[in-house]
Order: C-alpha cells, then sequence, then structure tokens
C-alpha cells in the first residue's frame, strides 16, 4: 500500500518535465504556484487539454442538488477523471463518497485518503478481499463496498479475522455484462453471504447501461422494476432499512430516477454514481442531454482540447496534431469548435460537428467545417465526446477559469492517476 497522500502534497510538484505539458511558463513550476504565476495558455505546445474549473463547480453542484432534492446519496464514479483533486471538489459539496471500478482505482482513492469508496465490481479475488481489509484496519471508520453476483466472488472474500466486508448484490439482466440473471440466482448468491464468514450484505447494485445499445424508456422501466423486485425480495427482508440501493450512471438519470418514485425509506438509501457529469462533452452526453427529459440535471463541457494546423490539403482538408493518442475516440471523435489566428478568434462554428477521421498523432478536419479557411499554424479548439476516455490520456490538464479563450492563463493543473 502506498503511503497515504493529500492534495497539499500534491500541490507542490512541478508537472511532469516528459509529460505533453509544456512550455513558457509552465516547465519547472509547481503545480500549487500557477495561481500566481497565471502562465498564459496559448504559449503552450500542442496539442494540450484545459478544464474550465468554473464549468466544473456548476456541474458538481447541480448533481449534488438533483440528487438532495430527490433524497439520494451521491458517490461519483471516480473513473471518469481519476483526479483526486476533482474528488476532493465532489466531497466538499456535498458526495457520500468516490465510486471507483478496479483494484488499481481503489488504491488510489485509499491513498488520497477517500473515506467512503464504492468498488463497482466484485473484489473477485482473496487477495484483493485482504488488501480492502487492510485497509480498515488502519481506519476502522472507514467504508469500503464491493459488488457480487456469484457464490465464487462471495467465496473470495471469506475469512474468520478481521474486519467484515460489505458487499452489495449485483442485479443485472440476461445478456449484459456482471450481475444476477434472475431472483433464483439472486436467491443463493444472498444465502452465500449470509453463510459465509467475513462478509455482509449491505445492499443491492445495478447498472442501467449495461442494458447497451439505445434502450428505450420502457426497456428502463422494465429493468429499474426488476432491480427493485430483487432488491425488496432478496435483499430488504435480511438487511432492512439501512440498504443501499445504487444505480444511475450518467445518461438517463431522469429515467432512472422515475422508475424509483415509488420507493421509501422502508427500501433504504439510493446511491447514485454519474461520473461523467463532472465535466460533460460536447457530442455523446450533449446529444443524450437534449433528448433527456426536463427532469433530468443540466451540464455544460468543461473540456477543451487545442491542437495546431500542420497541414491544409485536399480542397482544404486541414490536419491537425492531435490524434487518438490525445482525446477519446470510442463513442463520438472531437469536435471542432473554435479557429484561432494571430492570437485572437478567428472563427466560431455555429453548429459544431465530429472531425472526420482521427489517426494515432492527426486529426482531418473537412473542408467548410470554418467560414475561414484553416491556414497552417493556425490553432483548432476542440471539444470531446464520452470525457472517460480523454481524461485517461493525459497525465496533467491545464486549468483555467471560464471559457478557454487566447487570453486565457492556468491557474493549476489537474493531475490524473490512471
Amino acid at each position: 500500500m502506498a503511503q497515504s497522500l493529500d492534495l497539499a502534497e500534491l500541490g507542490t510538484l512541478p508537472p511532469d518535465p516528459l509529460s505533453k505539458i509544456s512550455g513558457p511558463g509552465f516547465d519547472d513550476v509547481a503545480r500549487g504556484d500557477l495561481a500566481s504565476t497565471t502562465p498564459p495558455v496559448a504559449a503552450l505546445t500542442t496539442p494540450y487539454l484545459t478544464i474550465d474549473s468554473n464549468a466544473v463547480s456548476e456541474n458538481i453542484a447541480a448533481l449534488q442538488r438533483w440528487c438532495d432534492d430527490r433524497g439520494y446519496l451521491l458517490a461519483p464514479h471516480g473513473k471518469t477523471t481519476m483526479a483526486p483533486q476533482l474528488w476532493s471538489r465532489q466531497l466538499q459539496v456535498g458526495a457520500w463518497g468516490i465510486t471507483v471500478a478496479t483494484q488499481a482505482q481503489l488504491r488510489v482513492a485509499l491513498t488520497f485518503g477517500v473515506r467512503r469508496i464504492l468498488l463497482a465490481n466484485p473484489l473477485a479475488a482473496a487477495a484483493g478481499g485482504e488488501r480492502a481489509r487492510a485497509a480498515l484496519r488502519r481506519d476502522p471508520h472507514r467504508e469500503i463496498l464491493s459488488w457480487v453476483d456469484s457464490e465464487a466472488a462471495v467465496e473470495a472474500l471469506a475469512s474468520r479475522t478481521g474486519p467484515e466486508l460489505p458487499v452489495l448484490l449485483d442485479i443485472g439482466r440476461p445478456g449484459g455484462r456482471t450481475g444476477v440473471r434472475d431472483v433464483q440466482e439472486a436467491h443463493a448468491v444472498a444465502a452465500r453471504v449470509r453463510a459465509t464468514p467475513g462478509v455482509r450484505l449491505a445492499g443491492s447494485a445495478a447498472y442501467e447501461g449495461a442494458i447497451g445499445g439505445d434502450p428505450s424508456r420502457s426497456d428502463l422501466a422494465a429493468f429499474t422494476s426488476h432491480v427493485l423486485q430483487v432488491h425488496r425480495e432478496v435483499v430488504l427482508p435480511h438487511v432492512g432499512a439501512q440498504a443501499y440501493l445504487t444505480i444511475g450512471g450518467s445518461d438517463h438519470l431522469a429515467e432512472v430516477a422515475d422508475g424509483l418514485a415509488e420507493l421509501s425509506a422502508a427500501d433504504g438509501a439510493v446511491l447514485i454514481r454519474s461520473g461523467v457529469s463532472v465535466a460533460h462533452d460536447d457530442w455523446h452526453y450533449r446529444h443524450a442531454q437534449d433528448a433527456a427529459p426536463p427532469s433530468a440535471p443540466r451540464f455544460r463541457p468543461a473540456l477543451r482540447l487545442v491542437a495546431t494546423v500542420l497541414a491544409v490539403h485536399d480542397g482544404g482538408v486541414a490536419l491537425l496534431d492531435v490524434g487518438r493518442r490525445d482525446a477519446g475516440h470510442d463513442n463520438g471523435l472531437p469536435v471542432p469548435v473554435e479557429l484561432w489566428r494571430d492570437g485572437r478568434v478567428r472563427d466560431v462554428v455555429a453548429d459544431p460537428a465530429e472531425v472526420a477521421a482521427m489517426n494515432d498523432q492527426h486529426a482531418f478536419v473537412p473542408a467548410g467545417t470554418f467560414a475561414t479557411q484553416p491556414a497552417v499554424g493556425d490553432l483548432v479548439v476542440l471539444g470531446v465526446s464520452h470525457p472517460c476516455t480523454t481524461f485517461d490520456k493525459w497525465r496533467d490538464i491545464v486549468e483555467i477559469t471560464g471559457r478557454l479563450t487566447p487570453d486565457s492563463v492556468a491557474v493549476g493543473l489537474v493531475r490524473t492517476y490512471f
């Protein structure tokens, strides 16, 4: 287990000299000193990724307010950012804890002192269970929840020594991802938990996104109804009103809330896990938000990627120095939004669309994307799609305050731990 760290220690570290962030005013400056030196972002070597602290704060507050209004707890998914600096802001505003997906991510959360952690997967191996118990021995006030969806996963956590590990029954569906497939299997796994030393049933878990594709409202309603049936029939009789029920990613929060409308205090505490909301995006989640019911929380994009035009060929196609190594491409490609020339905004795209294609280190902007023809040396500002797989491309993200402009200055660096 790594020695514990705090965010103040992180602020004393300079940017990694071999990371992608370099330029006048950034090299060898401690992260915590950037706010006082305010180096100009435009001086950075492209490509670079920026994050708007104002948008982040508004997004965090919007999701927390939405949860508070409904009496839900919030454990935003930390895998989106893997940035303890951002986790800390979410916790300060009122988040119950942080969700993680892997044991490596769990280690980061423990290292930075997160007190309540939801591991949205089975620990699956005895070594994982022992590491979790070791963390609880060091700090008995910590809470570490994990999921189980098979008797084998439960048996892997058995122990007659050390703290009990609270687990949530993972409820899935045929053809889905993890999770018990039916009520009979749910009863068998829950019975195994009750019979296994060192493990305690603490509630239920589910992920509506595992339905796959583009589920309709009726699909989501049917899945939520199934989850509630199993929760009430299998879990509540043994756990009672102190049970957790965790569900709710980022795509379908309003639909999930509709399915939970009939819940009462006797059903336990609802724990929402939306993580993408902290940064939102300019394509996939933007379109999902546009189509969401009015009751859904509203967010705005916080990430902007800046690239240089390297060449212009084939009737005006602009080639940028940014590619798959720099931006997510699994659920939509980056979206050109502005063209900068000579230190000012030269053109803005009224109705942004994705770049035409990306290679490892290049992106192709179609001719006609901007009213102004791009020229070699211009800067192109891009929004991203699916921020989860953009954050993991960057060790350091340049933090600014407000909308990115050619005059923006850095107020800090957000460090990620993927």
